[in-house]
Order: structure tokens, then C-alpha cells, then sequence
């Protein structure tokens, strides 16, 4: 540190840092993470590197394990070591700052009291450990997708799983247009479920598995759509919750690196564990992240045999490695790994067929500091160049600028493919072939300045045609939260904050209206006659609000219905197809084909269609399934009596722990949010779950961030006993518009070289 920081907080504890360096800034900055959020640091970069049973005992154990396949510490390592100097020592000062900020608490954090174990020193290659547990978050780590369809390829045909999971939905809304063909409902020659016998089907279990993450939205309008001629973008990041939340806010103030006469001022939020801001504005470009659901993560078919694999070039010996994982209070466990030059061994999930792992996270330079850039942009282009050479999990990248353009493209690292299909397993012959190097800059999708003046995003897909074939297929959202979001933004003639925030308000059930609508059919006057129990679900859904509103109970009903109907569904497929492998292990879960993707589009189909071949023998109609599933519906919800009280609100409530307050009696409940029933779901604007949903939200236009929204699900402090611990909690939960900058300084701290 060369020379002194002002750190000013306002009544939330929202700091503003200046200094007369970038340098400066990340020491501070790492300053206050540390002081506020060290432990959620040092769970981070456990979480990735699978060093967290050092931390918490044998509970970790089984994640470690499946964690030190990925080598993450040795490939953050490596990173570290390529860094420019001008990276190296701008996270040096923030690795200093850490370390400075957790020396002068003067006593540990207190979840090292509790645990009865010291807190570690930070070093600069756990912030790279810390963007890895993003990877983790935002990747499919576990290809959960390309592993499926690579059991169903050994079992069925393509068109039959074209079928089980399209690509094509009604719900798609991609800003570059493009077609893409029908796929027919596969016939009974290619599926009959009746061709086995009801024994079968008998006893079925699984569990609804909803979608691991729930994605996040953002958009821009351009300024031909505001008064002031600037673009507004809106960014809400939806992240499972956790006390402390994900992000840090702040602002920060410092000389332009380039301009040292001009001032880069930027507000937004940072990530605990790095030195720049993540998603914010800096007075001339304001801009946001959503997932991509691009492919990132591929499988390879492995042939191995006597302790080597085969490549195009002959056999080549399998590469073994050991991991000893340090257990607190445990002697430390030896674990044995075996990889490729693709990536480590794993194992088919439903068979006995091996695969190497290839992720863009396992590659060093897939990763870099190079986000820091987006500070000091002067505009959308160079924001938007500036991204494409970041080195983040692939995000969505949408911004807009001062002067009213807007844009999206691709941040993060793109590998350089070949065309070959690698939604399904590669065949170790073609793989090498799949992924040539990175991707150019200028070869990068992108959209700037579209003629209706408004971008969207919502993790469902955005492209078509060759950059689609770039992008390739991850697992996307299916789209009715992003096209009601398209549908809203083209429905606005004005945009300011205030509507901007509306769309993102949204909780209209317009994709859960089609589920309704199949209830009502279904439950006709004959069906309810004499059943007390179906005559009052029936009232329920017939007199819903229409949204995801917390006191509903008709969409409490309707949602519970679709998800039990759904899993009844594909818990029969699930048996049905393990049947068809002679290899099927036993011990795979019977709602295991809910981990395809857009396989709800598929289930609408056949609800639609009602083909017989597609029907478990167990019923002898499909009028059949339907009817058991309300009554079911009634019956896991206590009864008749208890339908009444089963609101929206009673099952997605908020539930937002601190990861250790669970083994605190009594207290422990003192670490977390405040339960309180939550409106919104998964397919709307409004995207919103008891553990997951809507991290932060901004809503700004650069150079206006005076009139700015900002909400976040949690305090700025980890600590319970903190002013700021629950500070803005309630702002976020009635979706109040709160201010974006800092407010009126409350607390002033210098630190000096």
C-alpha cells in the first residue's frame, strides 16, 4: 500500500473507498472483506479446492472427495503463476489487505470460536479459488445432461431422446431468430411403457429434483426509449441464498488509469474473496451478468483397458494421482484419482461406461482478473470487448452506456469447436478434434444496437444458427420467464426505472395457467360429484389469483399438482428406459429423467397428444392419472381441512441460513434471515424460491445512478451482532425501491501505508 484510503460507510454499511490508486482500492477492499466476511471467504475457496472437512469434520468429507477430482488449488496455482504483473500486483495488494483486515479484528471471526479452529492466511491463489466455486455454481460440474443422454444413446434411438429433451419449446424467444425443426412424438415402435408388465412400475419413488439453479434475468432498453437518452440496465443474479449473502456492495473511487485527470467512480458489488467490482456502473457503462447455458462441460467416452486409455495416437497410461484430505479431529484420508488428458475419470452415473471430464474451469488461463477492465469503460463496445476476453464461468453479458447504446455478448472464455454434437458423450476418437483452443474475440456472439432497441436474457437460449453451434447447448432454461420478460419490455412505449423494476416484479402465472387449465378439464362435473375433497381443489384453482402471490392457495395447488404429476410421469419413463440396459445399475433413483433438459416441453406433449404408448400400464387412461394426482395432491397436503391454509407463501418461505446455525441449539436460528413468505416462482420475472432466487437487483442508467434501485438479500455484515447484518433485508423481500449509491456517511475509516 503506497498511500491512504477513506473508507466512508453510510447507515446500511455500504462503503465508499477512495484512493489515489487502483491498488490502494483493492487493499481496502480486501480490508473490509475480511473484517466482515472472512469466514464466507474461506468457504468459498474450500468449497472449490475440497478442503472443507479440514474445516468442519467428516460432514465434508463425501464433497471433498468428489471436489480433489478437479485439482482445483494445483489449476488456481497455475493460474496465478501466468498473471501479467499488473494482475499479480493488484491481487497481491488485495491478498495483503485481507490479511491486514483479519489481523486487526483482534480476535477471530466467531465461527472459528465455534468450530475450535484458527482461520488460515489468504493467498492469491484463493481468489481464484473463489471464481471456481462461482464455476461451480454456474457450471453443470457433475454433466448431469451429456450423462444421461449418454445412457439413453446406449438404450433407445435419437429420435426418441430429441423427443425427451428438445430444444425446440413453444416458450423460446431467442434474440436472434432462427428455426429449428419439429420433432415428432416417437411412436409405439420406438416407445411402449405398456409393453412392460404393471409389476414394473410397482412401488415408485424419486423425488421432484426442481432446477438446480434458477437462473437469473437481465435487459436493457436503449436511450430512444427513455426521456434522458441513456440506456437503463436491469440485472437481478438468482444464486442459492445463504447468510452471508453472495455479494459484498461498495463503491469505489479512484484516478483513470489511462486519464489520471478523470475519476473512475463505480458502484455495484463485489465478491468476497476478489478486488473488483462484479456487476455495477461507473458513471458511462452499467451492466449485469445472467447464466449462458452453454456448454462448457463435456463427457469422454472412455476406452481403458490394462491402465491405459485410447487416443488417436495409440494408448497412452492413465495418469494417477493421490489427494490427502486433512479431516479436523480425524486422522487425514488418502484418496486415489486417475485422469486423462482430457480430464479425471468419472463414471457413468446409470451404467458401467467411463468418461474423462473436459471443463473449461480445469484450463488456467480460462481464468483471469481481467473483469477489472470493465471499471474504468468508457462505453458499450469497449465494455463488451472488454467481457469477451474476461475469465469467468460464460456469462451473458448486457450492458448499455451513457449515450444510449446497448448490447449483448458473451463473457467468459469460449472453447473453439469443431461442430461435432457434444450434448451427448464424445467418442474418445472425435474429442481431441472438439475443442480446438479458445475462441477469437471477434468471432464472439454478439447483438448490439437491435432495431426494436431492447435486449433480454433469462438463461433460455438467445442465439441461433452458427453462433448457437459456438455456444452449443449446456442445459438451457426453458424459456417463460424470458418471454414474458421480452413480452413486457415490448410492451413498454417509455422505459424509466420505476417500470424497469415492475417487469422485474413480475409474478404473473402465465406459463402456470396452462397447468390450471388442465385441472379444470380435468375435475368435470362427474369427476367431483360426491368428493368433498375434489369439489374444494377445484374452487382453489378455479378462483386463483393468477400469480405467485404468498396467500394463494390455488397456486399453491396448481404448483404442487404439476410437480407430482410431472415426477408420477417420469418416474415410468425412468423404469421403462433403466429396463432396456442390461448393465443399468441399481441404484439409480426412479425420478432420474428429470435431469434432461426441457423435459417439461416433453411432458406438456404428451399431455396434449395423450398417446397410450407413452402411458404405464398401471391406468387405463390418461383421464385416470390425471384424477389420482389431485387426489394425491389432497393427501400430501393433509387433507381436505388443511387446503384452506396450504398458501403459496407457506411452502416457499424464505430459508436463508448461516451455514453453521443448524448446530447451534436454540440460538442457531439468531445467524439467519427472517422467515417470511415469499411471492414469486421459477417461471417468472419474479423468480423466487425459499432457498434460491434473486441475489441482488440493480436497476440504473450510468451517468443517473442517483435514481438507481438497488435490492439485496442480506446484509452487508456476516455477524449477527452487526447494524448492518439484516440491513436492507426487507427492502428486498417487498421489493421497495431502495437507493443504488451509498447514502449519507455514518462512519469514516482511513487506513494508511
Amino acid at each position: 500500500m503506497n498511500n491512504s484510503v477513506t473508507i466512508e460507510r453510510d447507515v446500511l454499511g455500504v462503503p465508499l473507498i477512495s484512493g489515489s490508486d487502483r491498488k490502494d482500492v483493492a487493499f481496502a477492499t480486501g480490508y473490509l472483506h475480511a473484517q466482515e466476511r472472512f469466514f464466507q471467504m474461506d468457504l468459498n475457496r474450500r468449497n472449490s479446492a475440497g478442503e472443507l472437512s479440514e474445516l468442519v469434520g467428516e460432514l465434508a468429507l463425501d464433497h471433498d472427495k468428489r471436489q480433489r477430482k478437479h485439482r482445483f488449488r494445483k489449476v488456481a496455482q497455475q493460474a496465478v503463476e501466468i498473471m501479467t504483473s499488473e494482475h499479480q500486483a493488484l491481487l497481491n495488494a488485495y491478498t495483503n489487505g485481507v490479511n491486514q483486515g483479519l489481523e486487526d479484528l483482534g480476535r477471530k471471526p466467531f465461527e472459528y470460536l465455534l468450530l475450535g479452529v484458527e482461520p488460515q492466511p489468504w493467498k492469491n491463489e484463493d481468489s481464484y479459488l473463489s471464481i471456481f466455486s462461482m464455476y461451480m455454481d454456474l457450471n453443470d460440474d457433475e454433466v448431469k445432461l451429456d450423462n444421461l443422454k449418454g445412457f439413453l444413446r446406449r438404450v433407445t434411438v435419437p429420435a426418441v431422446i430429441d423427443f425427451l429433451s428438445p430444444l425446440k419449446t413453444r416458450w423460446d424467444s431467442p434474440m436472434q431468430p432462427g428455426e429449428l425443426p419439429d420433432v415428432p412424438t416417437p411412436g409405439v415402435e420406438l416407445v411402449d411403457l405398456r409393453s412392460k408388465g404393471v409389476e414394473l412400475y410397482a412401488n415408485l419413488g424419486g423425488t421432484t429434483l426442481e432446477d438446480s439453479l434458477i437462473g437469473s434475468n437481465n435487459w436493457a432498453v436503449s436511450g430512444e426509449l427513455t426521456d434522458h437518452g441513456g440506456a437503463i440496465i436491469q440485472d437481478d443474479m438468482h444464486l442459492s441464498h445463504r447468510v452471508p449473502t453472495i455479494w459484498y456492495r461498495a463503491s469505489l473511487s479512484y484516478p483513470h488509469p489511462d486519464q489520471p485527470k478523470d475519476m473512475v467512480s463505480i458502484t455495484g458489488v463485489t465478491l468476497p474473496g476478489t478486488p473488483f467490482i462484479v456487476v455495477g456502473s461507473n458513471t458511462h457503462i452499467a451492466w449485469g451478468f445472467t447464466n449462458t447455458g452453454g456448454d462448457w462441460v463435456d463427457l469422454v467416452e472412455l476406452d481403458i483397458s490394462d491402465g491405459q486409455y485410447m487416443t488417436t495416437d495409440g494408448p497412452r497410461p492413465l495418469e494417477r494421482w493421490t489427494e490427502i484430505i486433512n479431516i479436523k479431529g480425524q486422522e487425514p484420508v488418502s484418496v486415489e484419482y486417475s485422469g486423462t488428458h482430457w480430464g479425471p475419470v468419472v463414471d457413468s452415473a446409470y451404467d458401467n461406461t467411463q468418461y474423462a471430464l473436459r471443463w473449461t474451469a480445469h484450463r488456467p488461463e480460462a481464468t483471469n482478473v481481467n473483469l477489472v477492465y470493465l471499471e474504468a469503460a468508457r462505453n458499450a463496445e469497449q465494455g463488451m470487448a472488454i467481457a469477451n476476453r474476461s475469465g469467468i464461468p460464460p456469462q451473458n453479458f448486457t450492458v448499455g452506456d451513457q449515450e444510449g447504446n446497448i448490447g449483448w455478448t458473451v463473457a467468459g472464455q469460449i472453447p473453439n469447436r469443431s461442430g461435432i454434437d457434444s450434448t451427448y458423450p464424445l467418442p474418445w476418437q472425435q474429442a481431441d478434434k472438439n475443442w480446438d483452443g479458445w475462441l477469437s474475440g471477434v468471432d464472439y456472439p454478439r447483438v448490439y444496437n437491435p432495431v426494436n432497441q431492447r435486449v433480454w436474457t433469462a438463461n433460455a437460449r438467445i442465439v441461433s444458427g452458427d453462433d448457437y453451434d459456438k455456444m452449443g447447448n449446456g442445459g438451457y432454461a426453458l424459456g417463460p420467464r424470458q418471454i414474458q420478460i421480452r413480452d413486457a419490455l415490448m410492451a413498454l412505449e417509455r422505459a424509466d426505472e420505476l417500470a424497469l423494476l415492475d417487469v422485474a416484479l413480475d409474478h404473473r402465472a402465465i406459463y402456470m395457467d396452462n397447468w390450471r387449465r388442465l385441472i379444470l378439464n380435468t375435475l368435470t362435473e362427474e369427476v367431483i360429484d360426491g368428493s368433498p375433497s375434489r369439489q374444494q381443489f377445484h374452487h382453489f384453482v378455479k378462483n386463483w389469483s393468477g400469480k405467485a402471490t404468498a396467500d394463494d392457495v390455488g397456486y399453491r395447488l396448481v404448483r404442487e399438482y404439476k410437480d407430482a404429476l410431472k415426477l408420477k410421469m417420469m418416474s415410468s419413463l425412468g423404469r421403462y428406459f433403466l429396463s432396456l440396459s442390461p448393465e443399468a445399475r441399481d441404484d439409480v433413483e426412479d425420478g432420474f429423467m428429470q435431469k434432461l433438459n426441457h423435459e417439461s416441453e416433453m411432458v406438456w406433449r404428451l399431455l396434449e397428444e395423450r398417446p397410450m404408448n407413452w402411458l404405464s400400464p398401471q391406468y387405463e387412461s390418461w383421464d385416470e392419472l390425471l384424477v389420482e394426482t389431485v387426489d394425491q395432491v389432497v393427501n400430501d397436503l393433509g387433507g381436505v381441512d388443511q387446503l384452506s391454509s396450504a398458501t403459496w407463501g407457506q411452502r416457499n418461505m424464505a430459508d436463508i441460513r448461516h451455514p453453521l446455525s443448524g448446530a447451534i441449539p436454540v440460538f442457531g436460528k439468531l445467524l439467519d434471515m427472517p422467515a417470511v413468505p415469499l411471492s414469486g416462482d421459477i417461471w417468472m420475472p419474479k423468480a423466487q424460491r425459499s432457498d434460491q432466487g434473486v441475489s441482488e437487483r440493480m436497476v440504473v442508467s450510468p451517468g443517473r445512478e442517483d435514481e438507481a434501485i438497488f435490492h439485496m438479500s442480506g446484509g452487508q455484515s456476516g455477524h449477527p451482532l452487526s447494524p448492518f447484518f439484516t440491513a436492507g433485508y426487507m427492502d428486498w423481500v417487498e421489493g421497495k425501491a431502495s437507493p443504488f449509491l451509498p447514502g449519507e456517511t455514518k462512519y469514516t475509516l482511513t487506513i494508511n501505508p
